[in-house]
C-alpha cells in the first residue's frame, strides 16, 4: 500500500510490466528508496509533489543494481526519473551532432516546436521526449529530414513544417516497446 501511490502517480510512464505487481521492481522496493530526478538525488516529500506530466521516464533499480550504481544510499532500492525538458535537451542535442541539416534546422527554428518526430514509421505524438531520449549510439540507425509536403504525402501529417524520420533498433526491455520503436 505505501507504494500505490507511486504507481498511481507514474502508471503512464512506467516501463515496466503490469501484469505481474508482485514480480514488478516497484515491489522490490524498500521502506526508503533513493529518488533521483535528472541526475539530482531529492527527499521523497519532493518526489510526492512532482507533476507526473513532468515526467518523460522512470527506471526502477532494486537489490545489487541499485546498490553497484548509486553506493548504500540505494540499499533499499532506487527510482531514477527524467523530466521532459531534459530529455528534449538531451535527444535535441543528439540528433544536432548526428545531421547537419537537422542542426541548422534546429538553429534556424530555435526550437523544435514545429518538427514532426517519426521512429521507425511510427508517428510520435505529444508525450514522446523519453522514446525520442532513449536512442543512443547502440539504438540510433539514421536521421533523414522529411519536407512539409513529405509529411503530408508520406504520413498525413500538416502543421508541422520538418518532418525528422529516424531508424533505429528497439531498445531491450522496454515496457510497450514495440508500439514505440
Amino acid at each position: 500500500m505505501k507504494y500505490l501511490f507511486l504507481i498511481l502517480l507514474l502508471a503512464p510512464v512506467l516501463t515496466i510490466a503490469q501484469n505481474k505487481q508482485d514480480d514488478s521492481p516497484l515491489s522490490k522496493l524498500g521502506q526508503h528508496p533513493l529518488f533521483i530526478i535528472d541526475s539530482l538525488k531529492i527527499s521523497s516529500d519532493e518526489f510526492q509533489k512532482l507533476n507526473p506530466n513532468t515526467i518523460a521516464s522512470l527506471e526502477v533499480l532494486t537489490d545489487t543494481d541499485a546498490t553497484h550504481k548509486y553506493g548504500n544510499a540505494a540499499q533499499d532500492g532506487a527510482v531514477i526519473i527524467q523530466t521532459k525538458s531534459l530529455a528534449r535537451k538531451r535527444y535535441t542535442s543528439y540528433f544536432r551532432k548526428k545531421s547537419h541539416l537537422y542542426d541548422s534546422l534546429y538553429v534556424a527554428a530555435k526550437s523544435d516546436s514545429t518538427f514532426q518526430y517519426i521512429i521507425n514509421d511510427k508517428v510520435k505524438e505529444e508525450n514522446s521526449e523519453g522514446d525520442l531520449a532513449a536512442i543512443d549510439d547502440d539504438l540510433f540507425i539514421s536521421l533523414e529530414i522529411l519536407t512539409e509536403d513529405d509529411l503530408q504525402k508520406k504520413y498525413n501529417i500538416s502543421g508541422k513544417a520538418v518532418g525528422v524520420l529516424i531508424k533505429c533498433h528497439k531498445p531491450k526491455n522496454l515496457f510497450n516497446g514495440d508500439s514505440k520503436f
